[in-house]
């Protein structure tokens, strides 16, 4: 399913042959939206305009797609090149075109992880402590695809070398591995 925001949109795009999109009639995302979609297809594209706008839409679709995630879904982000829309590009360009940009389709992973790095400096310490802070609120929303967390967890300790926190339920399982006091007497 393409996700764009309005149905001028969608009513171009089936024009020239791309019959899955829906709109948001706005920029306003749900999470009940993302929800929805995903009971109904494998793979969910945001395609907002390339504009300043766009950017933030999409930030926003993110944030209401973490808690809705789940493994084996995918969820990604396209960027139209500044001033077009889905409507102007698949005029101009065709709907092949349009398509070729839905397969190049930016990751929520790769999405995240750029927005976020490009909020602090990587080259120090403290930047890398920075990215960390700030990703950790975004990473706790995926409880609906543990796989998913757990690799972007993994990312995350690539990226910043510092090694990705323990779960509360990995402590669980790590502690319950030993005798209480009460089973050692």
């Amino acid at each position: 399913v393409i996700v764009v925001e309005g149905y001028m949109d969608v009513v171009m795009l089936d024009q020239h042959g791309v019959q899955n999109a829906v709109a948001t009639l706005g920029t306003a995302i749900t999470p009940d939206h993302v929800t929805r979609l995903l009971r109904l297809a494998d793979e969910v594209i945001f395609a907002f305009d390339g504009d300043n706008a766009g950017r933030k839409a999409a930030w926003r679709a993110l944030e209401n797609s973490l808690p809705q995630a789940r493994d084996g879904k995918l969820l990604s982000f396209l960027f139209l090149p500044e001033g077009e829309d889905p409507d102007s590009f698949v005029q101009a360009q065709g709907a092949e075109a349009f398509r070729k940009l839905c397969d190049k389709a930016t990751p929520l992973s790769d999405f995240l992880f750029a927005e976020l790095s490009s909020q602090t400096d990587l080259s120090s310490q403290e930047g890398k402590v920075r990215l960390a802070t700030l990703a950790k609120p975004y990473l706790a929303k995926l409880s609906q695809a543990p796989m998913l967390a757990r690799a972007l967890h993994q990312r995350l300790g690539a990226l910043t070398g510092l090694e990705a926190p323990r779960s509360a339920r990995d402590s669980r399982q790590h502690t319950s591995n030993y005798p209480s006091d009460k089973q050692a007497n």
